[in-house]
């Protein structure tokens, strides 16, 4: 049983270490793939603090986001790229499609039927960079976009690349910090797909270190034990 808790006790450490700080946001995907109005991400609460990093390249140009909004619902957004100087000229562009929207603009895509849209634009923005030290990766990021939904219904957030052609680029919808046991699970894996992502040794950042730190110390109780019971 004191091996069993080992691990749990190492996780609840983890917990108190994140509890108190600001970290990387919760990843809804990491290299989005092939997307559409039917295939879409789904991001059951908006406001909870997201980002969906997206490689657009022939066959996936577009990421598609979706949620369930309500009327008079503040929904929160930012657009930037990974610090790659190949990218340094790339900017994103995003569209919230939704009920109640104005008409369309002109969009690289089909809308669903019956939803109009707000198109949000980033080529004259100069971006800043961000120090990501939870994982240990470097952005830009572009200015924070917000919006008022106007009826209740399914909406779409849809970021692409206006100047078409191969770019990495992602969208972090929400502001509120939120974590559980399962994201603390799956974080080792996060941490290596966020890095690799930006293109930088898979292993690193705050958040990374910690874990090892964690696992080592985990390790060495279970050996320190094994060693008493003997």
């Amino acid at each position: 049983m004191r091996n069993a808790f080992t691990g749990f006790g190492a996780l609840c450490a983890l917990a108190v270490l994140l509890g108190g700080a600001a970290w990387a946001h919760n990843p809804v995907v990491i290299n989005g793939g092939p997307t559409d109005a039917e295939t879409a991400h789904f991001i059951k609460d908006i406001s909870v603090s997201r980002v969906a990093y997206h490689h657009a390249k022939p066959g996936q140009e577009v990421l598609w986001l979706t949620f369930n909004g309500k009327a008079g619902q503040t929904v929160d957004f930012q657009m930037g790229l990974p610090k790659l100087d190949r990218y340094a000229s790339l900017r994103p562009a995003t569209a919230l499609l939704g009920p109640g929207l104005p008409a369309p603009p002109e969009l690289p895509f089909a809308i669903p039927a019956g939803m109009g849209a707000l198109l949000f634009t980033t080529e004259d923005q100069t971006p800043t960079v961000f120090d990501e030290e939870f994982t240990g990766t470097v952005d830009w990021q572009f200015e924070g976009e917000q919006v008022q939904l106007p009826q209740d219904g399914k909406y779409f957030l849809v970021s692409y690349l206006p100047s078409g052609g191969e770019g990495k680029f992602w969208i972090a919808p929400g502001l509120t910090e939120a974590f559980g046991l399962w994201d603390l699970i799956r974080m080792p894996v996060i941490i290596v797909q966020a890095r690799l992502f930006h293109e930088v040794f898979p292993w690193g950042g705050i958040l990374g270190w910690a874990y090892l730190g964690l696992f080592l110390a985990a390790v060495a109780g279970v050996t320190i034990t094994g060693v008493v019971l003997l």
